[in-house]
């Protein structure tokens, strides 16, 4: 039986040019794993099960802390609006 380390280089191996980025989130239900070009891969028993609120939570705070999303913009800027009464009509 032949080594399958044999055709591996370790010069190789160890140039950072070679290596990808990935981040990985790992739950009791779900694993997330964030590659570098964006693409989210995730997998276990929470896809056909559903996914519990402290696992969205969790899902949301790994995102959030790794993806560099723009902040959210108000839907809608009230600021200097005051409100005004409406007469009532006879």
């Amino acid at each position: 039986m032949s080594d399958p380390f044999d055709n591996l280089s370790f010069e190789e191996e160890i140039n950072p040019q070679r290596w990808t980025e990935e981040t990985r989130l790992h739950t009791p239900t779900f694993e997330a794993l964030l590659k570098a070009d964006g693409t989210l891969w995730i997998s276990g028993p929470a896809l056909a099960e559903g996914f519990s609120v402290e696992a969205v939570q969790a899902l949301t705070r790994f995102l959030s802390e790794r993806v560099q999303l723009p902040p959210k913009e108000p839907f809608l800027d009230i600021t200097g609006y005051t409100p005004k009464r409406v007469e009532e009509s006879e």
